[in-house]
């Protein structure tokens, strides 16, 4: 049985350096990981430097595009915990955490990942700094995020044979109109990927991708902070950002350099 959440407590959330580095320090702790072996990080160069190198992220974003707001959230903390009953290993505990990740944030965000063995229970922590290092932009995790998460977890930790909780949203009932919300959403993102994937692959300018995009009914507008992509004729109604899609190949700059690489056009 396998749970993904971030705390009630702090609301997954954390609004200070201070706060990060104490919570870094309690993921991180060696009685709980076994002396740090199951610890891992990505875009992090040494674990026990992982608070200074967010920071330092951070920093760079301020200084070059981002300026520091009130309250401002530093990093997100989620726990996915796994039951006695599974029969995991920590390595298998470790590694679906990684997977899971992997797959939700893609390879350019930030973060550290440790599994807390000091329970019957088997746990993941995971640390995400809130600003990402390839970008410099800043994460937003909404509910429907959270919730593609929770499906992600899901279907890695049905690869090991874990037991699945049947969710409310998953349920008929009152909440069965916002799943079904949900599920559109998501299948307007899978769409955009196959025809981004497409453009991607067939394109030989950003105009000349932009030009494809509009007679595969894909609105592109990068006129703004963000490029955002709209399915014309869909229901889809609010447009979809380039890194909402959490793949960072899919980011405007990612994909214009992808496509000056293309040797041949197509009409």
């Amino acid at each position: 049985m396998t749970v993904i959440y971030m705390p009630k407590q702090s609301n997954g959330t954390v609004h200070s350096s201070k706060d990060l580095n104490q919570l870094i320090d309690y993921v991180m702790n060696p009685e709980k990981t076994n002396d740090f072996e199951y610890v891992s990080a990505q875009n992090i160069l040494d674990i026990h430097s992982t608070c200074d190198e967010m920071l330092a992220t951070r920093t760079m974003a301020i200084a070059l595009k981002n300026k520091p707001r009130k309250n401002e959230i530093y990093g997100y903390h989620f726990v996915q915990s796994f039951s006695p009953d599974d029969h995991l290993t920590p390595e298998q505990v470790h590694e679906i955490g990684c997977k899971t990740m992997k797959e939700y944030l893609g390879s350019s965000a930030e973060f550290i990942i440790a599994t807390h063995t000091d329970k019957p229970h088997l746990h993941n922590h995971i640390v995400l700094n809130a600003t990402d290092p390839l970008t410099l932009n800043k994460f937003h995790q909404n509910k429907n995020d959270l919730e593609r998460l929770k499906e992600i977890s899901d279907n890695i930790s049905k690869e090991y044979g874990c037991k699945i909780i049947v969710r409310p949203e998953q349920k008929l009932g009152n909440s069965h109109k916002n799943y079904l919300v949900y599920l559109a959403q998501n299948s307007y993102r899978k769409e955009i990927k196959n025809k981004l994937e497409f453009l991607m692959n067939h394109s030989h300018t950003w105009e000349d991708f932009k030009t494809k995009a509009r007679a595969l009914n894909l609105k592109v507008d990068d006129t703004k902070k963000y490029t955002t992509y709209l399915l014309e004729g869909s229901e889809q109604t609010k447009k979809i950002r380039d890194r909402s899609l959490k793949n960072d190949k899919f980011l405007k700059e990612n994909l214009k350099e992808r496509i000056e690489k293309n040797t041949i056009g197509y009409s």
